[in-house]
């Protein structure tokens, strides 16, 4: 009850909606390194092959009905900075025991407008006041904080883009940015001509402007970046095709840009796996460990025996799914297998199947409980083209249910802080 009534105080729009536990997840100081040099290994991957020349990223990437818009529709690659700065989220599955020899799972990678920033901060913040004792013995990641520091290094100046809202984490965003002495304004486009949310105040309805190639709003104002603020689907970039053009056209920076969503779709998971490619863009010793880290993935199309063989064991993906759906299990994935043209094939991923663990949680919408859970990772990174200026794990976050076989908070899961053992 302490945590719902702390939460209830801090008036943020609609926190106490998703479920939340009032039981940390502790994981060993000991696994940090861990953690860390695998998503550095994960993140400079992905900044190289984002890094490659048009052609040869364009014949390495494996296909999406988003990637080929962005490429084919929007020019994405014909306008690119070196420079690419921004935050993506790792999930991982950790199985087994976190030893430092026991490098997590990859389940998948999350990039532009992804949920826990602020949320993991607060959660933590909140329970360190609740209990001050924990603090002494317990080390805690401020995601929000180390995202805000991040954008920084653009200026401080940042236009976040949302459609009709916000939630109460990117308030959580807003307000750590504000302490620290920067403008972060919440834009709707007038170009999505939508109806905005009367609870979200903060957020107001503006033309995007260019002026000298450069993104600015009718009264002037001029940010140093631009950052997009919600998920995107393939009718998403549709419905913003004009304003997204120019803004990948302009010279403004964008903070997590729309280059990295071509790492974004799951087809990603199945690049990673190529051995070539990790021992070209990290050295073999480096490809070597990462390896331990990558859960076998294929393209569905060419492989349907396999999946009929062993269901039970396979996960499959839509490429361009997000927030759980479009994510099948066992039985459900070889039915809807069976449901998927054979031309729609190439764009479902297949992973094989591993054992989450399991941890105790005690949310303020559910009972204590046993549930299995992930591991979000966020990352902050800031690339020159050839190498990291900036490179930081930033926070955690883990989210857990014992309603299906996938963990997420939209789906019914409850969302858990991470903490750390100093004397482990």
């Amino acid at each position: 009850m302490d945590l719902w009534n702390a939460f209830v105080d801090s008036g943020l729009l609609e926190i106490n909606e998703a479920d939340c536990s009032a039981i940390p997840r502790i994981l060993p100081i000991s696994y940090f390194p861990t953690i860390a040099s695998t998503s550095r290994d994960l993140t400079e991957f992905l900044m190289k092959f984002l890094s490659l020349p048009s052609r040869e990223l364009e014949k390495i990437l494996i296909p999406s009905p988003i990637t080929n818009f962005l490429i084919g529709n929007l020019g994405l690659l014909e306008h690119r900075h070196r420079r690419i700065t921004g935050s993506l989220r790792f999930d991982f599955a950790i199985v087994g025991e976190p030893t430092p020899n026991n490098p997590p799972k990859l389940l998948e990678v999350n990039d532009i407008g992804f949920d826990g920033t602020g949320r993991s901060s607060l959660i933590q913040e909140t329970l360190f006041r609740l209990s001050p004792s924990l603090r002494r013995r317990l080390r805690v990641f401020d995601t929000a904080d180390s995202e805000i520091t991040n954008m920084r290094r653009l200026g401080k100046k940042i236009l976040r883009l949302q459609y009709d809202s916000y939630n109460w984490e990117e308030e959580v965003l807003a307000q750590k940015a504000k302490a620290r002495g920067m403008q972060m304004h919440l834009v709707s486009p007038k170009t999505f001509k939508v109806d905005l949310d009367s609870d979200c105040t903060q957020l107001t309805q503006e033309e995007i402007l260019f002026h000298r190639n450069l993104v600015r709003l009718k009264d002037g104002w001029s940010p140093d970046a631009v950052q997009m603020g919600f998920s995107f689907e393939l009718s998403d970039y549709r419905e913003g095709r004009k304003l997204f053009e120019k803004i990948i056209c302009s010279k403004t920076p964008q903070y997590s840009p729309f280059l990295s969503a071509l790492f974004a779709p799951k087809s990603t998971l199945v690049t990673l796996c190529d051995s070539n490619l990790r021992a070209r863009f990290l050295g073999k010793a480096r490809a070597k460990r990462l390896e331990q880290t990558l859960i076998p993935a294929w393209i569905l199309r060419g492989r349907e025996e396999d999946l009929a063989e062993h269901y039970p064991h396979r996960v499959i993906k839509y490429t361009d799914g997000m927030g759980g759906e479009q994510v099948y299990l066992g039985n459900k994935a070889q039915r809807r297998a069976h449901r998927i043209a054979s031309r729609d094939r190439k764009h479902w991923v297949v992973q094989e199947r591993v054992k989450l663990n399991t941890i105790e949680t005690d949310g303020f919408l559910s009972r204590r409980r046993k549930v299995i859970c992930d591991l979000g990772t966020f990352v902050h990174y800031d690339w020159n083209g050839r190498e990291f200026t900036n490179f930081k794990v930033g926070g955690f976050i883990t989210r857990a249910t014992n309603r299906s076989l996938k963990v997420n908070v939209s789906g019914g899961g409850i969302q858990v802080p991470v903490m750390f053992d100093r004397l482990f």
